[in-house]
């Protein structure tokens, strides 16, 4: 953690060339986070930008006790689902707290999906709708819990379940449908 350690303390201390570096070094793949929780590519880049000014600004309060990259991906997927709080209203969607708590398989599995490309899986959680796809990635990619996912997205615990359900038949069908083997 050497070189990591010496771009957080000239991030720290205001050096642009460090911080500079720190971005350069992680917004490749802090981009892959964007993409997964927003609607186009243009969004993720402002989400990317708009996570990276709260990095640079709270880089003093990383104690180094987990990974740089984990710490910055967790302020990334905070800044993607505040940005989803915040644009809700205007995306086209159906009022995910309507939907009942029929058909919750917790059992049925994702990674179920055989041979099918990731290009194919990609496409398929792309293309679905955005409550769908947030929890989807919060609680398959992220790790989160339920209750977890719920009180960030202010929904119900039930919701969650079956916005997740509902994503994973939707990549399968899709899959099955397009014959993506």
């Amino acid at each position: 953690m050497g070189l990591d350690k010496k771009i957080i303390e000239g991030c720290i201390a205001g050096n642009r060339k460090a911080q500079k570096f720190l971005f350069e070094k992680y917004k490749a793949s802090m981009l892959g986070v964007c993409l997964r929780y927003c609607k186009s590519k243009d969004e993720a880049e402002d989400v990317l930008m708009e996570a990276f000014m709260a990095v640079l600004t709270q880089i003093q309060s990383y104690r180094g006790d987990g990974s740089i990259d984990q710490w910055i991906r967790r302020i990334v997927v905070n800044t993607a689902i505040n940005n989803y709080r915040k644009n809700f209203k205007h995306y086209f969607h159906s009022d995910i707290d309507n939907i009942t708590e029929t058909d919750i398989e917790e059992e049925s599995s994702f990674e179920d999906t055989g041979n099918h490309s990731v290009e194919g899986i990609m496409n398929a959680i792309q293309k679905m709708p955005d409550g769908y796809r947030i929890v989807l990635n919060l609680y398959i990619v992220e790790g989160y819990k339920h209750k977890e996912i719920a009180e960030m997205l202010n929904i119900t615990v039930g919701t969650s379940k079956s916005q997740l359900s509902k994503a994973r038949k939707i990549i399968q069908e899709k899959l099955t449908k397009n014959g993506d083997k």
